[in-house]
């Protein structure tokens, strides 16, 4: 199949149009990532949202870590292709337990997702973001 350039009428391609509009889109995204994050500290979530979450309204987190952020709940590495589960970036941490179904991964003591930087990291990845604007 060709590319076919569609003008529109100030003779630009719609192309061009959508590539500005997704370069205006990861700028946005970009200026708001510490935004979103902060947003998602646990000891913000616990007082704002405690009807949200177990953890919050135990006041008792979910993994041990200073400043847990709780935007990726599920991790993002987590690999669901293998019927056990596996870990993307094998996590020294991750392991295997028995269940009447059979083996499963269980990672709850890896806190990688849950560390501010790595999640700005896994966003800035996601919408292929620079990641030297802070």
């Amino acid at each position: 199949m060709r590319n076919v350039l569609i003008l529109n009428v100030d003779g630009k391609t719609r192309k061009d149009a959508a590539n500005k509009m997704h370069e205006l889109a990861k700028e946005i995204i970009e200026r708001r990532i510490h935004i979103l994050l902060n947003e998602w500290n646990f000891e913000k979530r616990k007082v704002k949202h405690s009807d949200e979450c177990v953890c919050y309204q135990q006041d008792k987190k979910c993994h041990d870590i200073e400043d847990l952020n709780c935007f990726f709940c599920y991790c993002p590495n987590y690999d669901m292709s293998a019927e056990e589960g596996k870990c993307r970036i094998n996590s020294p941490k991750a392991k295997y337990i028995d269940t009447p179904k059979g083996k499963i991964l269980d990672c709850s003591d890896c806190g990688f997702p849950h560390k501010k930087e790595n999640a700005k990291r896994f966003l800035r990845r996601i919408y292929r973001l620079n990641n030297n604007i802070i």
